[in-house]
């Protein structure tokens, strides 16, 4: 669950106090200035605190020296609070990573929102993610200026703007995201089905993994992955929720890295949670431990296991009256 007291604080004001709450390396600077103030939640304030961020980013990728990232679409296009705010926790990982890379300092995880997704929840991963990427800043002595950096190409929709930070971050690591956080990514998913599986008894929660197919590259699993997400979509359809947008028709598979991967296997996630959570199952899984090292081969054979629930799922959800009445009874009808 997220702090209490500090979520308190965070909720009054749209801010974090970047002071008292999380380490600092010994010898290091007083701590750099809260990012600026947001008065209230909303998605002009989610855009302005991406629009902060980039500007940050920016200065940094200057600072390194370091290639700016190119245009891409993943085929994923959402508008709904749960798509943006697993894709700003992304974002928060990230930014640690660096942290941690740069001051050998973690932050205080962030913690998937209990009960249902909002905007604020999405501007307080944001906040919290300048306020680490500032004490980067300060720790690297680049120097705050009267004049802004150069406008960073950052686009105007949230999502594709979080998208793009999250691929103009990954080139700032010096451990990029890699094949073993995608595969630890696939199965945090897995232990969701597996845990809306239970609701069925002759389900197959963990189903045997398909044969390990070698020389997979990362598009290979991006396809097996896209399928997973359509099945998720017709999951969605069946109980009338509203789903994201996909269409891959415009990605080139070739060209994708692992962290572009990563980026998909966070949405699959981002829905899963929300259909654990719309299902009033109580207990979440676990967190996946670090597997060692692994390849997208791997990624693509734990896909397999995936794919293999989310069938299994589809089946058993189109003739779950419990779950069609709570749709019927939680999503109102369109205005006639």
């Amino acid at each position: 669950m997220r702090p209490s007291f500090r979520h308190a604080l965070a909720l009054a004001s749209l801010f974090l106090c970047p002071a008292g709450v999380f380490p600092v390396a010994a010898g290091a600077e007083s701590p750099p200035p809260s990012p600026e103030k947001i008065v209230e939640a909303g998605p002009a304030a989610i855009s302005t605190r991406l629009e902060i961020f980039g500007r940050d980013l920016e200065r940094l990728r200057r600072f390194m020296g370091a290639p700016r990232a190119g245009e891409l679409d993943i085929g994923i296009h959402g508008a709904l609070p749960r798509d943006l705010y697993f894709q700003t926790l992304t974002l928060w990982q990230k930014t640690d990573r660096l942290s941690f890379e740069v001051m050998r300092i973690h932050s205080t995880p962030l913690q998937p929102a209990p009960g249902d997704i909002g905007q604020q929840d999405i501007l307080l991963g944001l906040e919290d993610a300048t306020r680490i990427l500032r004490q980067v800043l300060q720790e690297l002595r680049i120097p705050s200026t009267a004049e802004p950096p150069p406008e960073p190409k950052v686009p105007a929709d949230p999502f594709t703007a979080i998208v793009y930070l999250n691929r103009q971050l990954n080139l700032l690591l010096e451990r990029h995201i890699g094949p073993s956080d995608v595969y630890m990514e696939i199965t945090l998913a897995i232990g969701y089905s597996a845990r809306i599986l239970s609701r069925y008894p002759e389900s197959d929660r963990i189903p045997a993994e398909p044969p390990f197919e070698p020389d997979k590259q990362p598009g290979d699993v991006y396809r097996r992955l896209i399928e997973c997400l359509r099945s998720i979509a017709r999951i969605f359809d069946q109980l009338g929720l509203p789903v994201l947008r996909i269409d891959p028709g415009r990605t080139d598979p070739d060209s994708l890295q692992p962290s572009d991967v990563y980026l998909v296997a966070a949405m699959i996630v981002s829905q899963l949670d929300f259909l654990h959570k719309f299902l009033d199952i109580a207990k979440a899984p676990p967190q996946p431990i670090y597997p060692g090292y692994r390849f997208p081969a791997h990624s693509y054979q734990r896909a397999g296991i995936l794919q293999s629930q989310l069938t299994q799922l589809e089946r058993f959800l189109a003739t779950d009256q419990a779950a069609l009445a709570k749709t019927r009874h939680d999503i109102p009808a369109p205005a006639p």
